[in-house]
């Protein structure tokens, strides 16, 4: 049989190997292409590569910015939600002890006391159906998120604008005359949003907000308590 015994890219040439003897044949060199193998067919095709993105991060020779595992890291950053929640009786203890520190870098959901969680089925049943109650549906998750797939008439205020966009919040509030439901993909980034502007309501100087609900398992519990058809990320 013929196989590819070594790839010569200075000379553009290839090497065939056929016992016993070696043969120089010209051929285009996977230079700028992707070889491919079908294992139910035994044959191979080989793909050309595209021309560089100039706006791409990674093979853009004018905006080149990933150059490591850190840099992508930093780029992928603002499609992800928050991975790594923690509250504050969590960051101070983590702080005691390394073992702490070790179980306090992993995601950790923020403890809400149950009458500041509402389920899917319950939010759907009380506000979003026949009923449709006055209300404000915030959604915390990152803006790329948002923009993949949201529910009717919810706003977008990502989980790290929380804090300082609570004035905002309590104009969407209608001066305490609608209540808050915050919303993400799981339940993990809303209840962080729930108990910063649960503290919020409880300051003299913002008491512009009736009340904040944490629906609990977010968009996923959507699909699987309200609309299996919405989409599923």
């Amino acid at each position: 049989s013929v196989y590819i015994h070594f790839l010569k890219k200075q000379t553009k040439n290839v090497w065939y190997t056929k016992n016993p003897t070696h043969q120089k044949i010209n051929r285009t060199t996977m230079d700028k292409r992707l070889i491919m193998y079908d294992s139910l067919s035994c044959s191979f095709f080989s793909l050309k590569k595209t021309p560089p993105n100039p706006k791409c991060a990674v093979c853009s020779p004018n905006f080149s910015t990933i150059k490591s595992m850190e840099d992508s890291q930093k780029i992928n950053a603002i499609a992800r939600g928050p991975n790594n929640i923690v509250n504050e009786k969590d960051r101070t203890s983590s702080s005691a002890s390394s073992s702490q520190h070790n179980a306090s870098s992993t995601m950790s959901v923020t403890n809400l006391p149950s009458n500041l969680q509402i389920s899917c089925k319950e939010y759907h049943e009380k506000y979003k159906s026949k009923n449709d109650k006055p209300h404000v549906l915030l959604d915390v998750r990152v803006k790329r998120q948002y923009e993949m797939c949201a529910l009717d008439n919810s706003i977008n205020i990502p989980l790290n604008e929380i804090k300082e966009k609570i004035e905002e919040i309590e104009k969407l509030s209608d001066r305490g005359t609608k209540p808050i439901f915050c919303l993400c993909r799981r339940g993990i980034a809303s209840a962080e949003a729930t108990r910063i502007i649960q503290d919020a309501i409880g300051s003299a100087s913002h008491d512009g907000i009736l009340s904040v609900y944490n629906i609990d398992g977010g968009l996923n519990a959507w699909v699987e308590e309200v609309d299996p058809s919405f989409p599923k990320y």
